[in-house]
């Protein structure tokens, strides 16, 4: 596991209670998810990316196809919600931090795990140049407050995850 996975991790188990539903959101092929899934075993766990070819479920895991902007889920439906190395590939963003504002339980968590513009990616030039390598669009911590807010969240936190090269951040906050 990286550093930003540890990161993830660790803020869940800082939680006043185990979360018993999880949504992935943006899981990629789904190796942080089976990790989340190894740890919280008693949490019924959902996934989701636009990449995923069709719904299929493995080690008590649902995987869905779809995207963050158009959540297929009832309202309130998860007590945690995460995001890993997906936010900056959302095409709005702002939509898709309403979504799981939405899928979220009252006094649900969110936690984000992404780059931001922020430190040495502000700078025009290399933000610039790590979009492209990417394939992303970041965002800068001042934008991802404003989406935040706007959904409704509170105790919003954004920081520096440590030993990533100062480019990535995790972001929490509680509907």
């Amino acid at each position: 596991m990286r550093a930003i996975h540890y990161a993830v991790i660790n803020e869940i188990s800082c939680l006043q209670t185990t979360p018993q539903t999880i949504l992935d959101v943006g899981c990629g092929n789904g190796e942080f998810t089976q990790v989340v899934s190894d740890k919280y075993r008693g949490s019924d766990i959902t996934a989701i990316d636009t990449s995923i070819p069709r719904f299929f479920s493995l080690d008590h895991i649902a995987f869905i196809k779809g995207s963050a902007e158009q959540l297929p889920f009832d309202s309130e439906s998860f007590d945690l919600v995460i995001t890993v190395l997906s936010l900056h590939h959302w095409r709005e963003k702002e939509k898709g931090i309403s979504e799981i504002y939405r899928v979220l339980k009252k006094d649900g968590r969110l936690i984000i795990a992404d780059p931001l513009l922020e430190e040495w990616m502000s700078n025009r030039i290399l933000g610039a140049l790590m979009q492209v390598l990417d394939g992303g669009i970041f965002t800068d911590k001042k934008r991802v407050s404003e989406y935040l807010n706007m959904a409704g969240f509170n105790d919003i936190s954004i920081r520096l995850i440590p030993n990533t090269m100062k480019s990535l951040y995790l972001i929490t906050a509680k509907k």
